[in-house]
């Protein structure tokens, strides 16, 4: 699951060097440049039990990345192309896999990187991937949809249920790998509601976060959790032939983002269908038509920062963000530490998209006649902290280096 050094050399072909480091520089120049040895991928093992890959950087290196389920997975190398075209693109390393990949998978990563340098040409490099194109048929039928037991993956169980055949969940994503205590509570809301539902629980256990997003400079929101989603839909294959992934966002709110209607479908396969479900409705949309269910509102988790393993915090952005869209659709949900605290909001750390949210929120709540002026006051506290401490912490860390320079001069 670590990053350790190697003793593995990985042979170079003339198809690993990369297009701009091919070993001479341009005429100009005359210069010589190195040529570039790919990240190679071997998947270990075969039949029933866990997926693995060893995986080996252009450095020497070596990762091994293990998913496991409660049903048989898929021991390909296809699985394992969405995460790693994502991690080799922001290193900027070619690709070598050493068994088939499927070609639909693979026609759609040249898609993919289409995507990625358009939205960020300045971390992302184009890259190269060596595979041999295959494909297994496995006559799979059923429709799986990804279910944290938050309110998109809710909504999209719950307003697609004639087609859902399985909900899936995936410890090791926003539960850490090591975070056993939270992941048993997660499962146990999950199993109880999948079976209020009246679907079966796929059950997923996987290291590619800790092992990737956590160790490569990759954002987990922006860049990454889209192609680990997409590596779980596709090591599914022997039961899905289609996965939906429930949006992040409406159309008027798409941005650049892991998950998103422009790329999900690219990572489908010949065998796995991947959508992405619902752009018409906003969060609230989304709120109040899960806030009647019973399932929902006794299971709902939204919470990613957990602090001390709470299940919801009802401190950080999300939780107040998601109370704040029940109390305007008028539902009663039971996960949640009893009303806001609005001392804590103050003191909220936000990001650009939470200030976004939070807006949208306080807009439904004067809209929907609910007047808790101590409230908006402290949600547009911590709005106002969110744009000053950027400043402030640079100007302190200037200052600091400032200092430094004058005591140093002082001391000669």
């Amino acid at each position: 699951m670590s990053w350790s050094k190697s003793l593995i050399k990985v042979p170079v072909g003339p198809e690993a060097a990369r297009r701009d480091e091919s070993g001479l520089d341009d005429a100009r120049c005359g210069t010589l440049r190195p040529v570039i040895s790919p990240m190679s991928v071997h998947v270990e093992g075969t039949g029933a039990g866990p997926i693995t890959a060893r995986i080996t950087t252009p450095s020497g290196a070596e990762a091994r990345v293990t998913t496991e389920s409660n049903y048989p997975l898929d021991h390909s190398h296809t699985p394992w192309l969405p995460p790693l075209l994502t991690a080799g693109m922001r290193k900027g390393w070619d690709i070598t896999f050493d068994g088939p990949v499927d070609s639909t998978a693979l026609r759609g990563a040249s898609e993919v990187q289409k995507v990625f340098l358009d939205w960020y040409p300045k971390r992302f490099r184009e890259v190269s991937i060596s595979a041999e194109p295959g494909r297994v048929a496995t006559g799979a039928t059923g429709v799986g949809c990804f279910f944290s037991g938050g309110v998109d993956s809710f909504y999209s169980a719950i307003t697609q249920s004639d087609r859902i055949t399985h909900l899936i969940f995936v410890h090791g994503f926003d539960i850490g790998i090591d975070d056993e205590s939270l992941a048993i509570r997660a499962l146990a809301g999950a199993r109880e509601s999948a079976a209020e539902l009246g679907k079966p629980l796929i059950e997923v256990k996987t290291t590619i976060r800790s092992a990737f997003g956590n160790r490569l400079p990759l954002d987990w929101g922006y860049d990454f959790h889209g192609a680990a989603l997409a590596h779980v839909g596709l090591a599914l294959s022997q039961h899905l032939s289609t996965v939906i992934i429930p949006s992040s966002n409406c159309r008027e709110e798409l941005a650049p983002w892991g998950s998103h209607p422009d790329l999900d479908p690219l990572w489908s396969s010949g065998t796995v269908v991947f959508e992405h479900h619902e752009l018409d409705l906003q969060r609230l949309g989304k709120i109040r038509r899960i806030g009647g269910n019973r399932t929902a509102m006794n299971h709902l988790r939204v919470c990613w920062e957990n602090p001390d393993g709470a299940f919801n915090c009802g401190r950080c952005a999300k939780c107040v963000r998601t109370q704040i869209g029940l109390s305007v659709a008028g539902a009663q949900c039971t996960t949640f530490p009893g009303g806001i605290d609005v001392r804590a909001v103050r003191r909220m750390n936000l990001r650009s998209r939470d200030r976004g949210y939070l807006k949208t929120a306080l807009a439904a709540m004067q809209a929907s006649g609910i007047s808790h002026a101590e409230l908006r006051q402290a949600v547009n506290t911590a709005i106002r902290r969110s744009y000053w401490t950027p400043a402030l912490f640079y100007m302190r860390s200037a200052g600091a280096r400032v200092g430094q320079v004058i005591r140093r001069s002082l001391r000669r």
